[in-house]
């Protein structure tokens, strides 16, 4: 596997909603039917309570989107809505920057806390947001297409 170049994050414009929805169907969507594409993906990037953030990098010389996340900021609460990282270009800390500056965002709009759902069969994402500190709060059977089960997870910021 190359190695990672450069990794830039910037906010989504809408001409970025066509591929950021075929991320979300290829990377995460996977047997659950596709929620996100282009439309409601672009209602979000124009959103002025969301962050849709886009993961620019370099691999092998080559520049091109390599992940992205969606954040919608309420009263005191932020909610994880995706986060895609090309296949790639996992455990090569793409996650982990979309994650921190979503996290420096949520502090500064003054959230307690962040919550987001994961599949509950997904053990790489659980992990990989444990480690980041966030905490398995609920399991909700049914929460994807009414068959499979997922975990609410919360990161406390007032704590970190």
């Amino acid at each position: 596997m190359a190695e990672l170049g450069t990794c830039e994050l910037r906010l989504a414009k809408p001409a970025d909603a066509a591929l950021l929805a075929r991320m979300s169907r290829d990377y995460i969507e996977q047997g659950t039917g596709w929620r996100w594409r282009t439309a409601p993906l672009k209602r979000k990037i124009a959103a002025p309570e969301t962050v849709v953030l886009v993961a620019e990098v370099e691999l092998a010389g080559v520049r091109f989107t390599g992940g992205f996340a969606v954040m919608d900021f309420e009263l005191n609460k932020a909610l994880l809505s995706l986060l895609a990282v090309h296949p790639n270009l996992r455990r090569q800390g793409v996650g982990s920057k979309l994650l921190r500056w979503l996290h420096k965002s949520a502090r500064y709009a003054q959230c307690q806390h962040i919550e987001l759902q994961v599949r509950a069969d997904n053990h790489k994402a659980r992990r990989f947001y444990q480690q980041l500190g966030y905490q398995e709060e609920a399991l909700i059977p049914n929460y994807y297409n009414g068959k499979d089960a997922a975990y609410q997870l919360k990161l406390r910021l007032l704590d970190r």
